[in-house]
C-alpha cells in the first residue's frame, strides 16, 4: 500500500481541490491510501473518511506569501509541517503539497534532512517522459554558486537513472554553446562538470535543447529554471487559446502536453519523496501531482538516488 500525505491547504483554489483530487485518485488506485492534512474552512465540507482516506485537522496554515523566518520552524501544527513530519517518521511514503515553495524547501531541509551534506535540494521537472528529459532547478535556489549547480547535475542524473534506468547526459543551460559565452559562475561550473567522471557531461545547452536533443538533464539556477518553465507553460496556454476555433487542434495540443510530462515537480536532495504541485492547480492537475507522487514512491526514488549518490562519493 502506497501511503500519501496530502497538504490540502496550499493551493490557490482552496482545500476543495485537494479533497476532490484525493477521492479521484483513490477511485483509480486500489493500493493507495491518503491522509489529508487540512484546516477547517467555513462552507467547505470534508469528504467522508474510510479505511483508505484519513483526515487530520490542523490549527495552522502556511500561506503563499509567508516569509521564511525562524518562526516558520516552530509552526508544527501547520498542514505543511504535519505532512512532512509524516514522511519523516515513516507513516507516509510520499508527501504532496500545492503550497508555498520556499516554505516547503526550508521545512523539508529542517524536518527531513539532506541526502548528503552541502548538497542543496533542488526542484526537478520532467519536460518529457518518453524519452525522459528533466530541468533542474526550478526555483528552490535562486543565487547559486558553481558547487551548487554541480550538485544539481548530480541530483538530476541520479533522478534520471533511478526513474528511467538509462544513462544521464547533462547539459548546462547557457546563452550559447561557445566556450567564450556565459557568466563566471557558468564557466566555473562547466570546468567542474568537465573534470568529473560522473555524471556524463555534454557541455553547454541552449534553450532550443530543452525538449529535444541528446541531453536529458538540463541544469540551471532556480531563477532561470522557473522563468523557462512558466514561459513554456504560458506559451502553450496562449497557443491553445488561439487554436480553440480550430476543430480538435486545442484538444490535441492538450493531450500531447498531458502525455509528455507529469504534473508538478519533485524536490530531490532531501530524505523523502516530495512533490510540489502548481499553486493554481485544478482537480485534474492535483490528481496528476498525487499520481506523480505515487509513481516516485513505488520506485522508492529517495532510496535509489541516495544509493547512486553514495556510490559515486565512495569512488
Amino acid at each position: 500500500m502506497i501511503r500519501v500525505a496530502l497538504d490540502a491547504m496550499g493551493g490557490d483554489l482552496g482545500p476543495r481541490i485537494a479533497f476532490d483530487g484525493a477521492i479521484e485518485v483513490l477511485s483509480r488506485h486500489s493500493d493507495v491510501s491518503i491522509t489529508i492534512y487540512y484546516s477547517p474552512v467555513s462552507g467547505v465540507d470534508t469528504p467522508a473518511p474510510n479505511e483508505r482516506l484519513s483526515l487530520i485537522p490542523c490549527s495552522d496554515v502556511i500561506d503563499g506569501d509567508d516569509d521564511i523566518v525562524l518562526s516558520l520552524f516552530r509552526r508544527k501544527d501547520s498542514t505543511l509541517y504535519r505532512s512532512l513530519e509524516a514522511l519523516s517518521n515513516g507513516t507516509s511514503d510520499v508527501a504532496v503539497t500545492l503550497g508555498n515553495t520556499g516554505a516547503m524547501v526550508a521545512l523539508a531541509r529542517y524536518v527531513l534532512g539532506l541526502l548528503r551534506p552541502k548538497l542543496y535540494p533542488a526542484l526537478i521537472r520532467e519536460l518529457r517522459s518518453n524519452p525522459l528529459r528533466c530541468l533542474v532547478d526550478l526555483g528552490a535556489n535562486v543565487h547559486c554558486a558553481p558547487s551548487m549547480l554541480y550538485g544539481f547535475a548530480e541530483l538530476g542524473a541520479a533522478y534520471v537513472e533511478a526513474i528511467a534506468d538509462e544513462e544521464a547526459k547533462v547539459g548546462l543551460l547557457n546563452v550559447g554553446v561557445e566556450s567564450t559565452k556565459g557568466s563566471s559562475v557558468i564557466k566555473k561550473t562547466d570546468d567542474l562538470l568537465s573534470d568529473c567522471s560522473w555524471p556524463k557531461y555534454l557541455g553547454y545547452a541552449e534553450g532550443t535543447e530543452l525538449f529535444d536533443g541528446d541531453k536529458n538533464v538540463i541544469v540551471c539556477d532556480g531563477m532561470v529554471g522557473n522563468a523557462v518553465l512558466k514561459a513554456s507553460e504560458g506559451l502553450l496556454s496562449f497557443i491553445m487559446e488561439k487554436f480553440k476555433a480550430e476543430q480538435g487542434a486545442a484538444s490535441l495540443l492538450k493531450s500531447f502536453y498531458q502525455i509528455e510530462r507529469r504534473h508538478g515537480a519533485c524536490l530531490v536532495g532531501v530524505r523523502g519523496n516530495l512533490v510540489k504541485g502548481h499553486g493554481c492547480s485544478d482537480v485534474p492537475a492535483t490528481v496528476g501531482a498525487i499520481e506523480y507522487g505515487i509513481d516516485i514512491a513505488r520506485a522508492d526514488l529517495c532510496t535509489a538516488m541516495q544509493t547512486r549518490l553514495c556510490n559515486e562519493e565512495i569512488k
